[in-house]
């Protein structure tokens, strides 16, 4: 019963993903305590709450794009686009071009974006990021970076990682080819 119970929830997380977890399988093979602690981490990487949609996709995007996985990318980019993301600000996330995103967006963007390349200039903006939506704020982007970047890390760790891909959305392959080698 409990191996039905776990395959339900693998097969879940692919049907919400459109991805293979495989990894996931893995995982509970190679420990079943693991297994289950990252499964009580997974709806935590769904959080969102103070910050508008499109930025907290944003955010998203910037934390997996700093992990070169094309696969996980390619995961945010559907999870955001189901959310009811734009397109648009997906695309410009992703290949980095602020001139679509409206002021929050590219606020939560850059600060994200120099945060996870340990920039200094990440310090500039966390105050601008907190008078715009407080702690609760800062929060946010903080779980966001922190969960986006456990995905890859765990699957690379799996050798789940893929090659490299170029990245779809609303059926338009982007700029970037993103993604690492799978181990054999």
């Amino acid at each position: 019963m409990l191996k039905n119970t776990i395959e339900r929830l693998i097969r879940r997380q692919e049907a919400i993903t459109g991805e293979s977890a495989d990894f996931m399988r893995d995982l509970h093979a190679g420990s079943p305590s693991g297994f289950w602690r990252f499964a009580l981490f997974v709806p935590m990487s769904r959080h969102r709450g103070t910050l508008p949609l499109n930025a907290a996709c944003a955010v998203r995007i910037a934390a997996v794009h700093a992990e070169d996985c094309g696969p996980c990318l390619q995961t945010v980019i559907k999870l955001s686009l189901d959310a009811g993301a734009s397109p648009e600000i997906l695309r410009a996330a992703v290949e980095e071009n602020l001139e679509p995103m409206d002021e929050e967006t590219k606020l939560a963007f850059e600060f994200a974006r120099h945060l996870v390349a340990r920039d200094p200039r990440s310090e500039d903006l966390r105050s601008a990021i907190e008078r715009r939506w407080g702690k609760a704020g800062i929060s946010e982007i903080a779980l966001a970076i922190a969960s986006s970047r456990v995905f890859p890390t765990v699957k690379r760790a799996m050798g789940y990682g893929q090659a490299c891909q170029r990245v779809v959305i609303a059926g338009e392959q982007t700029e970037a080819a993103l993604g690492t080698a799978r181990a054999a």
